[in-house]
């Protein structure tokens, strides 16, 4: 297949250091391209649209008769008349502009692979005007997003941004899900037809970057005084469920566990979380690493004895840092509900506690810091089924099934 992976929104994929979103879409290309199809990523980075083909040389994108010219200039005169008098945005020229840059960039392709982004319907326009579908990746709902931090839009702009959404989505052939929670929010959300929805989890490199020798739930058992490592990986926003956290562990410490945490991450929420360590007086037993790449946490990970993903207020719980923790060969203490996350099997792979409940995660940390046996099965256990269904390439397997499904009924219509 030659595959068009569209962005028009995109992260900064072209150099290091790359982030979890940049992360997935490099490994999803390389593996569509190592099972011998062609990808070609077109994306908009800083206001400019870019096209690669394997992800090393970038080169930028001039669309004829519109970057330059009379249409440009009638563009600039708009969106002056518009931020004046504050009108509604709909980000047709964005649009436009990048549907114009897939026809010029993109022809012959059999199908679009589009990256979920908001108010961003150039891909679907395009693949319109060429007769070949759409796939759209859907990584988690844009407006819960953006509510999460607080820069939602409102009123006449909400309206109009849901209903180009709307519009974008509904001529998909096929939408992947990242998570199972977000394939329930996404046909929610849209409305969308669930039989035209798949979830497809991500993957993880440490598969291959760590060995089972590397980790600790493989080593021999040696008998230490140690306290029990504790990692988390991620990010700082509440829902992310540090603000759980913090006074779970701090409980547990003052009933007698001996642990220490190590938090791993940036961004947003980052100096709030450094306070409550300080008011809580955690901080002789907490660290903080900052933003590492994976081949710089993954050692920390394999040295490590749980993985902690405490989740709070968030539609999907199977997040890229449990299956990080399954590959280190760590128990995973995770929150779930209805069946979710499908990525732990509580009881043999880690934990599950409720979303948002301070005791039952104190609970489960004092329960796996209090069992050295328990920890070292579950982190065996997680790791052997990693190596089984998590590597990125089986993420590209299950990808290149529905891409087949797709044209296949394309041919049959």
């Amino acid at each position: 297949m030659k595959i068009g992976y569209l962005m028009q929104e995109g992260v900064e994929i072209r150099r290091p250091p790359f982030n979890g979103p940049a992360n997935h879409v490099r490994h999803v290309c390389r593996e569509l391209e190592r099972r011998g199809h062609e990808v070609r990523v077109l994306t908009r980075i800083e206001g400019r649209i870019w096209k690669s083909d394997d992800l090393v040389h970038f080169e930028p994108v001039a669309v004829r008769g519109l970057d330059r010219g009379p249409l440009r200039l009638m563009e600039r005169a708009v969106r002056r008349i518009q931020s004046e008098l504050q009108l509604p945005y709909a980000a047709m020229f964005e649009s436009v502009r990048f549907a114009r840059a897939c026809l010029q960039e993109l022809r012959g392709c059999d199908l679009f692979h589009e990256r979920l982004c908001w108010v961003a319907y150039g891909g679907g326009l395009a693949a319109s005007w060429l007769h070949i579908p759409v796939v759209l990746e859907d990584n988690g709902d844009p407006l819960l997003d953006l509510e999460s931090k607080g820069i939602a839009p409102q009123g006449m702009q909400r309206s109009l941004s849901i209903a180009l959404m709307r519009c974008a989505v509904k001529h998909s052939a096929h939408v992947v899900s990242t998570g199972v929670g977000w394939r329930q929010q996404f046909i929610q959300r849209w409305r969308f037809e669930p039989e035209r929805v798949s979830a497809v989890e991500n993957g993880t490199t440490l598969v291959n970057l760590l060995s089972r020798e590397q980790l600790r739930s493989f080593s021999p058992v040696e008998d230490s005084n140690d306290p029990v490592a504790l990692v988390y990986l991620g990010g700082f926003y509440p829902w992310h469920g540090i603000p759980v956290l913090l006074p779970a562990f701090a409980q547990a410490l003052a009933q007698g566990v001996r642990a220490r945490l190590l938090l791993i991450g940036a961004g947003d929420g980052l100096s709030e979380a450094q306070h409550l360590v300080s008011v809580l007086n955690l901080g002789g037993s907490v660290t903080f690493a900052g933003s590492l790449a994976p081949e710089q946490y993954s050692g920390l990970l394999a040295q490590a004895d749980i993985g902690l993903s405490p989740y709070c207020g968030w539609p999907e719980f199977s997040g890229l840092k449990i299956l990080d923790y399954k590959a280190a060969g760590l128990p995973t203490i995770t929150s779930g509900k209805d069946g979710q996350p499908p990525t732990i099997k509580a009881g043999e792979t880690g934990l599950i506690v409720p979303p948002c409940n301070q005791d039952s995660l104190r609970n489960a940390i004092a329960r796996l810091c209090a069992d050295r046996e328990l920890r070292r099965s579950m982190g065996r256990a997680a790791r052997l089924e990693a190596e089984q269904v998590h590597g990125w390439e089986h993420t590209a397997r299950q990808l290149e099934v529905i891409f087949l499904k797709v044209l296949s009924e394309r041919e049959r219509n």
